[in-house]
């Protein structure tokens, strides 16, 4: 990783930085790019420009590294045809181009007469965008939302592609520069969606209402959402204020039917039942996930192979052929341990994928009922 070749500074030009969100480009932050493999990012008025002379390289945001985040940028081609885009948890600032683009994902930013349709706002190589909405000669809004394993990409405010990833949790914000077509970016900014939030906590942080909704109305909304947070697989991020959000919800569940109620008493009856399940099915992951911790620890302390037995073997009268069928021996035992290991660590899992399915049934029933009842 090598620093920039080029970076001008002058009078920025530049959109308002919503409240929460950093610019990318201003201050300090416009020093904090460096360079990977060839190419280069001028920065000048506000306006980055990627240039390439050969096939690739990616300019790094090397400051800091993101887990959570919604990344707003404005983007342009230069020409007709044009290629770029938005790498996302990049694992390192530095290391080979092509080791750091295998374990990244890449929203693309593409237009080619080749009719490689929907490549504006694709999950490069993984996933096409849903619709085709670039405008080309003309500056585009994006916008990444990335939460857990899930990717969510809005273009010109439309939503073009919704993917969920399985690689690291954190990394790296870059920005390519490629040989098939300049490309400029400005207003780019971030929002880190795991820092502590200085605004007053809303009620039911997990799921975006209005305030003045009913409660009734609220679950019945927001229910299959909550359904899958509380089903997430164990090697899956989820907030951590679920329980208590359905817990509140619950209550006010309670006292709404009480006092103001906007449906039948069956209605609520079914509502705090499915609250109620809900936070069940949160207490059964969460010991499955300490489950698999511990299990995961214990499995890796027992890989160690004790190969004692060829140890004392070894001397200096061992015959070449001897020593290589010993070598070959403890890597097969080496092997062994790990592939065991690496099941025990999955079994927990697994387990867990299958009683989610099996407690996702009556999740569901209970909500079809709620859902009746309010009719």
């Amino acid at each position: 990783m090598k620093a920039l070749l080029s970076i001008l500074f002058a009078t920025s030009l530049h959109a308002a930085v919503e409240p929460g969100f950093v610019s990318l480009f201003e201050g300090p932050n416009a020093s904090a790019w460096q360079q990977s493999g060839p190419g280069q990012m001028k920065i000048a008025n506000g306006i980055a420009t990627c240039v390439s002379p050969s096939k690739w390289g990616v300019a790094v945001f090397g400051s800091r590294s993101f887990a959570d985040f919604t990344l707003k940028l404005e983007f342009k081609g230069m020409k007709t045809e044009f290629n770029s885009g938005v790498w996302l948890r990049i694992p390192s600032i530095s290391g080979e181009i092509n080791a750091l683009a295998a374990s990244r994902y890449e929203v693309g930013i593409r237009h080619s007469s080749a009719g490689l349709g929907r490549s504006t706002g694709a999950i490069w190589g993984l996933q096409p965008a849903f619709l085709d909405t670039v405008r080309t000669g003309d500056w585009n809004e994006m916008e990444v939302t990335v939460s857990g394993q899930r990717y969510t990409v809005k273009l010109n405010g439309q939503t073009v592609n919704d993917f969920t990833g399985s690689k690291s949790l954190s990394g790296y914000i870059g920005l390519e520069s490629n040989a098939e077509g300049p490309v400029q970016f400005r207003n780019v900014r971030i929002k880190d969606l795991t820092a502590p939030s200085t605004e007053p906590a809303a009620p039911l942080a997990m799921i975006q209402t209005d305030a003045n909704q009913p409660r009734i109305e609220v679950i019945k909304d927001q229910g299959p959402n909550a359904t899958e947070w509380a089903l997430t697989p164990l090697d899956e991020a989820i907030p951590a204020d679920i329980r208590q959000n359905l817990t509140f919800l619950r209550e006010d569940l309670l006292d709404e039917g009480k006092k103001a109620a906007k449906s039948s008493p069956e209605a609520y009856k079914l509502a705090t039942d499915y609250c109620d399940k809900l936070l069940a099915a949160l207490s059964q992951r969460e010991i499955a996930r300490v489950q698999a911790g511990y299990q995961a620890a214990q499995a890796d302390a027992n890989k160690a192979t004790s190969t004692q037995a060829l140890d004392a073997r070894r001397n200096h009268q061992m015959s070449w052929p001897q020593f290589s069928r010993e070598e070959s021996q403890r890597a097969a035992l080496r092997e062994t341990e790990t592939n065991k290991a690496d099941v025990k660590k999955q079994r927990l899992t697994v387990e867990w994928a299958t009683r989610a399915e099996q407690m996702r049934s009556y999740l569901d029933n209970t909500y079809r009922q709620l859902r009746e009842a309010m009719r």
